[in-house]
């Protein structure tokens, strides 16, 4: 009994070697999960800043250390709107949000009322930084010094926090979104004034 190779049996081919790909490359699964943002899905849900709902009634203290050894604590940081975005290099809803981190980074950069600190949740630098300059990231990250409560991150990466200038967290989110969504920079835009 002979097979005879078809058209559609090359297609089916190639489609089972994408899936596998896409589910062993975790940077091909970050850029599936990119596309996916670029038509709809995987977008904030923006808290309405009018409402100065508060998520938690406390306020937070988690410490990092950035590239220069400085430690920086959240509660030294009362005053400015702190932009925490837990991460890592080899996971795929972190690989895809980090176009959209640095388009907002690179829009509040020049604010001095917001602050970004981007925590690489292995604490390895040369990894991190490889990373970074391999996709042209200009923004800033961090080590963990302290435990994180887990009301803020359960340990799903990627999570982004946001506290106001009060030091009450305003926003949460674990896993891949559209920060370059004008709606979330409208949000960020208007905490920070």
């Amino acid at each position: 009994m002979k097979r005879k190779i078809t058209a559609g049996n090359i297609l089916y081919a190639l489609f089972m070697i994408i899936v596998l790909i896409t589910i062993i490359n975790p940077t091909a699964k970050g850029f599936m999960i990119r596309g996916l943002m670029h038509i709809g899905l995987f977008q904030p849900t923006v808290p309405d800043p009018s409402a100065s709902k508060h998520l938690l009634n406390s306020q937070f203290n988690i410490s990092f250390r950035d590239t220069s050894g400085r430690l920086v604590n959240t509660a030294d940081l009362k005053g400015k709107v702190v932009f925490v975005n837990f991460w890592a290099t080899w996971c795929p809803p972190c690989i895809a949000e980090m176009p959209s981190v640095n388009d907002l980074y690179e829009r509040f950069k020049n604010n001095h009322n917001v602050v970004f600190i981007l925590a690489d949740v292995d604490n390895d630098y040369p990894k991190a930084k490889s990373f970074l300059q391999k996709n042209n990231f200009n923004l800033p990250w961090y080590s963990l010094t302290s435990q994180v409560p887990d009301n803020l991150m359960d340990g799903t990466i990627p999570t982004t926090l946001i506290f106001d200038k009060n030091g009450k967290l305003v926003y949460q989110h674990s896993g891949a979104t559209d920060y370059s969504n004008n709606k979330f920079v409208s949000f960020l835009s208007s905490i920070s004034k």
